[in-house]
């Protein structure tokens, strides 16, 4: 298909073939390298001959390749494509002895794929001219072109003055070189004339004079521009294969810029933002994503300097995509007088939301290239948009599998671990009332102290549950002040002193210890809770260790005991929530003051861990970082 305004009706037919045979089609334009870079009169309506096009079904795709021919035959042959619909060529004339049609190219090279001529374009319009590109720097480069035939022209005269016509040749063939390779191809063929005329008015006897004596001179005069105007042509070439390959290297590296950022971005807004900015910077546009909220309604997703926002009927032809699935607006079928076009994000399990473009400058259209890269970006945007939204799926179903978790776990604490001090409390307060009048004061008195014990340990059940909820919640916010941690063990063994009765417990502080700067209640929570494992956990009558020294940058405290241990294979699992070890035989708790221990210390910015004692033994060791005070406290 060409720029020719007679390709609607090669259009139309190939739109006919394809419905009769019920096959997909393909609109394709083909052209070389230099057609690709200049500024065509007849661009537009190449644009437009491919989206009429496509409104009526096909695939829209431009070609490029030095062999139009070849290039148009290798995507047949790798998209499977069996039949090639072209235009009706133009009369003959004499040029196509020696450079023959596309159609009679095509048809002589086809072999395996059928060629069918269809009414289509006219001789003048099948071959279109072209305007050439009015470079800025094209008088520039006449200017130059005349200093360096000037320049070589000194050159020889200096060097080899009027003799050596060989060299004084290939000096003006490499200053032809210069000229092609860094500005127009005008500019080269005017430099290659003017080294024709300074080659016989200075180097040819007669010499100051255009006359020739020698007719062999001639044939040195035709070489000369015939070798400059091939040169000439070699360098266009390859300016613009250049040109063009860098166009698409840089539409791939923005593309691969863009993929690469979104597969190492997991959050939706921050997603979002890298999509704004590479789309922004590829087309020139503002750009706006719509998604569904958990109702199914659209919701702009996307907010700053380069975006935008619906006004008048965008939403609605938003909506229309949504629905039906197809790209609307700016250059489309539908509602082409709007001033963005939108396209849907349709991931691997389906549509994710939408995408608005709305150019810089008001009513220009996408080429039809570029509306293929506008729909891989879109592609990539709905990929990593879906993998986001899964994760966050992923995460949000992790959450609630552990709020049920504990949940069950609570019911599981409740169902048994609360039972047996309400029992026992229950208990013993029915006997009091019951039968108070048959009981002497020992008996009450054990009956109470039962029931004491039974709602103190009821009390620390409960705490152990609520700071736990504090913990998983992410609620549990140390308030740090400078404390002396004598102070804090001295206050948590006196809670205890009930509980460890004639055991004996060791605290060997470093001297000087520097305060620390921690929540005190919290930390005192801690050493309470390893205080009590280590009762629970070790014979009755063991002694207990204490001690604390100072690191770099941290207080290192231990809490050792002379119990059983922890085997290896559950020191990791030990600090987690509602988890006691296999071998625990003893009665109460919920496996939670653990747990607590090491959410209280990682708030500090600190560690636990657990360990083997030398000689026997657990030892509980964990760090608080001394720095981390607040200034206004630290001051």
């Amino acid at each position: 298909m060409s720029a020719s305004p007679t390709s609607a009706a090669l259009v139309r037919a190939a739109q006919r073939t394809a419905e009769r045979l019920h096959v997909d089609w393909v609109a394709a334009h083909a052209e070389t390298a230099a057609t690709a870079v200049s500024s065509k009169a007849s661009d537009k309506r190449v644009e437009e001959n491919l989206k009429f096009a496509e409104q009526l079904g096909a695939q829209p795709v431009r070609l490029y390749g030095a062999d139009l021919v070849a290039e148009v035959l290798r995507y047949a042959r790798e998209h499977d494509i069996r039949t090639i619909l072209v235009g009706r060529p133009r009369p003959w004339r004499l040029p196509d002895v020696f450079a023959p049609s596309f159609v009679t190219r095509i048809v002589r090279a086809s072999h395996d794929v059928d060629v069918h001529v269809a009414a289509g374009d006219t001789a003048e319009d099948a071959r279109a001219p072209n305007e050439p590109v009015r470079h800025p720097t094209d008088i520039a480069g006449y200017f130059v072109a005349a200093l360096v035939v000037a320049a070589c022209t000194g050159f020889s005269f200096v060097t080899f003055g009027q003799q050596h016509l060989a060299d004084v040749t290939m000096l003006y063939t490499l200053g032809i070189v210069a000229v092609a390779i860094r500005f127009s191809r005008g500019a080269s063929i005017g430099a290659a004339v003017l080294s024709v005329l300074a080659l016989d008015y200075f180097f040819i006897p007669p010499f100051y004079s255009f006359d020739v004596e020698d007719s062999r001179s001639i044939l040195t005069f035709v070489v000369l521009f015939v070798v400059g105007v091939v040169i000439t042509g070699m360098a266009k070439r390859i300016k613009d294969q250049a040109f063009v390959s860098g166009q698409r290297e840089m539409r791939t590296a923005r593309l691969y810029a863009m993929t690469r950022e979104l597969a190492s971005t997991p959050g939706i807004d921050t997603l979002l933002g890298i999509a704004v900015r590479h789309l922004r910077t590829g087309f020139d546009a503002k750009i706006l994503v719509l998604i569904p909220n958990d109702s199914g309604n659209l919701e702009v997703a996307t907010e700053g300097e380069h975006t935008f926002n619906p006004e008048g009927n965008d939403r609605e032809v938003a909506e229309w995509v949504w629905e039906n699935e197809r790209a609307a607006g700016l250059g489309t079928p539908t509602a082409p007088t709007s001033r963005d076009v939108f396209l849907l994000l349709r991931g691997s399990r389906g549509k994710v939301g939408i995408l608005g473009v709305r150019p810089a400058h008001e009513r220009r259209l996408f080429s039809p290239e570029q509306y293929q890269m506008l729909e891989a970006f879109a592609a990539q945007v709905a990929s990593a948009l879906e993998r986001a939204q899964f994760a966050e799926r992923a995460q949000s179903a992790q959450v609630e599998a552990e709020a049920e978790h504990l949940r069950s776990s609570l019911l599981s604490a409740v169902s048994h671990d609360l039972r047996t001090p309400l029992g026992v409390i229950k208990g013993a307060t029915s006997t009091l009332l019951q039968e108070e009048q048959f009981l002497d004061v020992a008996t009450r008195r054990d009956l109470i102290e039962s029931a004491h014990e039974e709602a103190e340990h009821l009390e620390h059940l409960v705490r152990n549950l609520l700071d736990m909820t504090r913990l998983t919640a992410g609620r549990l916010h140390p308030k740090k002040e400078l404390h002396p941690l004598d102070a804090i063990i001295g206050v948590a063994l006196n809670r205890l002193e009930s509980r460890l009765g004639e055991r004996e417990v060791k605290v060997l502080l470093m001297p000087d210890l520097p305060p620390v700067p921690i929540d005190a209640v919290l930390v005192e929570q801690v050493f309470i809770n390893l205080l009590e494992n280590a009762v629970k956990h070790t014979p009755e009558g063991s002694p207990i260790e204490i001690s604390a020294d100072s690191k770099a940058n941290s207080i290192e405290v231990e809490v050792a005991d002379r119990g059983p241990g922890v085997p290896p294979a559950e020191r990791d699992r030990i600090f987690e929530k509602f988890y006691r070890l296999k071998l625990d035989s003893s009665d109460g708790g919920a496996g939670l003051g653990l747990a607590i221990c090491r959410g209280i210390v990682e708030a500090h910015g600190g560690g636990i861990r657990v360990e083997s004692r030398i000689g026997g033994g657990t030892c509980f060791r964990f760090w608080l970082p001394v720095e981390g005070l607040p200034p206004t406290q630290a001051g």
